[in-house]
């Protein structure tokens, strides 16, 4: 039986990634490998660990597989802790990517 509680919850969330990743991928022209697009993923990334961690809905497919259901009876630490690791690297990668936006870039350029 699905939980409309988890329906709310989640169905939002994976629009909003959705969204956020079409829209740059769109605007950056599809260069995968440059730091926005990291900072893009690792800030997703920490968000969806986060968000589902806190909820108590696990990411792992066996762990939902051996307990029947995808829900937990509280906060699932380890996805909380690998959320917040991302955080850090989200961050470094924001501050290189915007930086590489700053005057003389690439994006200035073109007379």
């Amino acid at each position: 039986m699905i939980r409309m509680d988890a329906v709310i919850a989640i169905v939002p969330l994976a629009a909003f990634v959705a969204l956020w990743w079409f829209a740059f991928h769109k605007a950056s022209g599809g260069r995968v490998w440059s730091p926005l697009w990291m900072a893009f993923s690792a800030t997703t990334g920490a968000i969806i660990f986060l968000v589902a961690g806190l909820i108590g809905y696990t990411l792992n497919k066996h762990d939902r597989f051996v307990a029947g259901t995808p829900w937990a009876d509280g906060v699932i630490w380890w996805q909380v802790f690998v959320g917040l690791a991302l955080v850090p690297l989200a961050a470094l990668l924001w501050r290189i990517g915007l930086r590489s936006l700053g005057p003389g870039s690439r994006a200035e350029v073109g007379h």
